[in-house]
């Protein structure tokens, strides 16, 4: 929270849903046309652990869903490499979206946060959901300048 780190999650898994639908013409069963309308980046944390920092900041009677509620958090998923941690992903503006639990008898009560995010960054801190950056604009610049050099009348 803010740059402390405050806890530890066992399992993060996203999903970068574009919101992609096909958009059809009169006479045609086959799209003319697919968009991508809706971006909507989210990711689920399996069963938060505490740090030292998390501990002390939830000693006052507060529990970690009541801190998440109506909050707004950047969040990054870091690994561990060669001695030194590396950032994998950044989400940024997240709110919590569901909390679930499940709470057997005699295992450990696992607790799953999702969220939504306005934004994923790459550790280069480059957005995933930029479409400057979409391999299919890359792609298409690419098509169109090879296309125009063939009729030119030169070689690509």
């Amino acid at each position: 929270m803010g740059d402390v780190l405050v806890s530890f999650a066992q399992t993060v898994g996203h999903t970068l849903p574009f919101g992609t639908e096909g958009l059809y013409g009169i006479g045609s069963n086959l799209p003319q046309e697919l968009q991508q309308l809706r971006v909507a980046p989210a990711f689920t944390l399996d069963s938060f652990e505490l740090t030292e920092h998390g501990l002390a900041l939830l000693a006052g009677g507060q529990r970690l869903e009541y801190l998440l509620a109506g909050n707004s958090f950047e969040m990054h998923v870091l690994e561990f490499v060669n001695g030194a941690y590396r950032t994998l992903f950044s989400y940024v503006g997240c709110k919590a979206q569901n909390l679930a639990q499940n709470i057997p008898t005699n295992a450990p009560i696992r607790t799953t946060y999702s969220f939504l995010a306005m934004d994923v960054l790459d550790g280069a801190g480059n957005s995933l959901m930029a479409f400057s950056n979409n391999a299919l604009n890359v792609a298409s610049a690419t098509a169109s300048a090879a296309l125009a050099a063939t009729n030119l009348g030169i070689s690509p």
